[in-house]
């Protein structure tokens, strides 16, 4: 696991800006801005869900090469409509994800496996 303390001198690689750190919050966290897209990167210790979400995310991007590229385009597009800044009482950069996935999993041909079946939209619509 990474040590939090470390991954401060690594966001100050050139891909990154506004870097900054709150080791006195609940959850210690690195914040910093990724230069290109210009979304926020937060890494934290301790929190096990976190890392679990984004293990299953990262196998689901290798699963089907489209998820990378619509997750960013999706959570690109909550940035400029201001919508993605759960302090502000916006949506977690997770939830783009997992609209991105359950969108291509309700495709008529899904992209990604369907974990709980047909039964789920039905509770859903």
């Amino acid at each position: 696991m990474l040590n939090i303390a470390s991954s401060v001198s690594f966001f100050h690689l050139e891909s990154f800006t506004e870097v900054d750190a709150d080791f006195h919050a609940r959850i210690p966290v690195v914040m910093c801005r990724e230069k290109q897209s210009g979304l926020i990167c937060k890494v934290s210790a301790g929190n096990e869900n976190a890392c679990l979400i984004t293990n299953h995310l990262a196998a689901l991007g290798k699963l089907e090469p489209t998820v990378v590229p619509l997750v960013i385009a999706f959570r690109y597009w909550a940035k400029l409509c201001s919508v993605d800044r759960p302090e502000e009482g916006g949506l977690s950069p997770y939830v783009f994800a997992l609209m991105v996935i359950f969108f291509l999993q309700q495709r008529k041909e899904p992209f990604l496996p369907v974990y709980l079946g047909s039964w789920v939209c039905v509770l859903i619509h």
